[in-house]
C-alpha cells in the first residue's frame, strides 16, 4: 500500500495486457494513488477487462487506433488535468501494467527524493543490480540494455543510467510542458523526455525491486534498426 501524504495519479498505458493486469495488487495500493489507463486500441479483450474492474480510484482513456506506447503515454499525461482528482494529486508518473516495478516501490520514490533531492521535477526508476536489491532481469536484457544506454550516451551525451525503466514520476506543474508535443520517437519517448528536460531536475531512483514479467508486446531492442535511426533523428532536432 502507498501510505505517502503526496498523492499520485499513474498513467498506465495497455496495448492487449488482459492477460497480464493484476486488478487485486493495482487495488490494494491506498486512498493516495490513482490510475488513469489509457487502453491503446487493444484487440485481446484489454478495453472490456478495464471497464468491468475499475473502482473509485481508477479511470480510463481508451484510444480510436493504435498509436504506439509513447503516445499513449503522451495523451494519458496530458489528460489527467481533466479528472476529478486532478486538483488533488502533486505527482503524474507512468507506470508499465505489468507491475514489473511493483507499486510498493511508489513510497521508496517518495522517500528517496525528500533525503537527497526534495525540490526535484522528476523521478525515474532504475534498474541498478546491487546489494541488497532484487532485480530478476534475463542476461541478455541486461547485456542489451547497457549497450543501448552506452550507444545514447555517445550520440546524444545522455548520462540516465536506466533511461527505458517503466517507472517515472513528475511533478503535475511540469507535464503540460513536456508532453504538449507528439514525441518524435514511437520506441524510445524516454529519451526524448529526458532531452526536452535537458536531463535537469530529475533524481534517478534505484529500485529496491524489479521482475521481469513476460509476454509484453512491447520490443525496443528487436526494432534494433529504427532505435537506431531514431537515435539520430533525435540528435539532429535536439542539438
Amino acid at each position: 500500500m502507498y501510505n505517502s501524504k503526496e498523492k499520485i495519479c499513474l498513467v498506465i498505458p495497455c496495448y492487449n495486457e488482459a492477460k497480464r493486469l493484476n486488478f487485486q495488487k493495482l487495488s490494494s495500493c491506498g486512498d493516495s494513488c490513482y490510475f488513469l489507463f489509457v487502453d491503446d486500441c487493444s484487440c485481446d479483450g484489454t478495453l472490456g477487462l478495464l471497464r468491468n474492474n475499475l473502482n473509485k480510484n481508477m479511470y480510463l482513456l481508451s484510444l480510436d487506433k493504435n498509436m504506439g506506447k509513447g503516445e499513449a503515454v503522451r495523451r494519458g499525461m496530458l489528460h489527467v488535468k481533466n479528472l476529478p482528482v486532478f486538483n488533488q494529486i502533486d505527482w503524474i508518473g507512468f507506470w508499465d501494467a505489468d507491475l514489473a516495478t511493483p507499486l510498493t516501490e511508489l513510497d521508496n520514490f517518495i522517500l528517496f527524493k525528500n533525503m537527497f533531492y526534495p525540490y526535484c521535477e522528476a523521478i525515474f526508476g532504475s534498474r541498478v543490480v546491487r546489494l541488497g536489491s532484487s532485480i530478476k532481469r534475463s542476461y541478455k536484457r541486461s547485456i542489451t540494455g547497457r549497450f543501448f544506454a552506452t550507444l545514447v550516451g555517445l550520440v546524444l551525451g545522455i548520462v540516465c543510467y536506466d533511461s527505458q525503466c517503466g517507472a517515472k514520476l513528475f511533478r503535475k506543474d511540469i507535464v503540460d510542458k513536456y508532453f504538449k508535443d507528439p514525441f518524435v520517437s514511437r520506441w524510445i519517448f524516454d529519451i526524448e523526455i529526458l532531452l526536452r528536460m535537458r536531463q535537469k531536475g530529475i533524481l534517478e531512483y534505484p529500485l529496491n525491486e524489479w521482475k521481469d514479467i513476460p509476454g509484453g508486446s512491447l520490443k525496443i531492442f528487436s526494432a534494433g534498426w529504427t532505435v537506431f535511426l531514431d537515435l539520430f533523428k533525435l540528435r539532429k532536432k535536439y542539438f
